[in-house]
């Protein structure tokens, strides 16, 4: 069921995050699914018209081996409008690979942030101090999330693309 803007959760912070479960392929072809053309050329690089199903393996894969992943569900519509996930570095257990996506009618609502806050907190808790990715020009909303999880320590362009790493900086506990 499609509900109009002014009804979506994820507008009014109305979004429960959680795990991933390993293997929800519904969940990861619903964020798919909601994903633009210009989204999913952000998000994997270039042209993206679908997942295939060895895509889809990989996204599912989650909960072992170094592979973990968050999701938000708008409370109102029930959808998954977001995943963010990591995938740790075999040559430096202290760093990992991060990578998100938030739905397009869910974009500049808070919910990248709070995907990567607890992406980042599950990280942390895991023994990882940095995050590392791959950002298009063009993604400011990724790079703007990524330069808010810690601190930038290195910044390059490779092939078309800004590679960063982020020291991961411990959330602020609440009051």
């Amino acid at each position: 069921m499609l509900l109009d803007s002014n009804h979506l959760g994820c507008r009014r912070g109305l979004v429960s995050i959680g795990r991933l479960e390993t293997g929800d392929r519904k969940a990861v072809r619903e964020v798919f699914d909601g994903l633009s053309e210009r989204s999913r050329r952000l998000r994997f690089h270039g042209p993206k018209p679908r997942l295939l199903e060895r895509d889809l393996d990989e996204l599912v894969q989650v909960g072992c081996c170094g592979r973990e992943a968050v999701a938000a569900v708008d409370l109102v519509s029930g959808e998954v409008v977001g995943i963010a996930r990591f995938v740790r570095s075999e040559s430096d257990p202290r760093s990992a690979e991060v990578a998100f996506e938030v739905v397009d009618r869910c974009q500049g609502s808070g919910v990248g942030r709070r995907l990567l806050d607890e992406l980042r907190s599950l990280a942390l808790d895991e023994g990882i101090a940095r995050f590392s990715a791959s950002v298009v020009p063009g993604n400011e909303s990724a790079l703007a999330l990524l330069r808010g999880a810690g601190r930038v320590v290195e910044s390059t362009y490779v092939e078309g693309a800004y590679e960063l790493v982020v020291e991961l900086e411990p959330l602020p506990q609440a009051a």
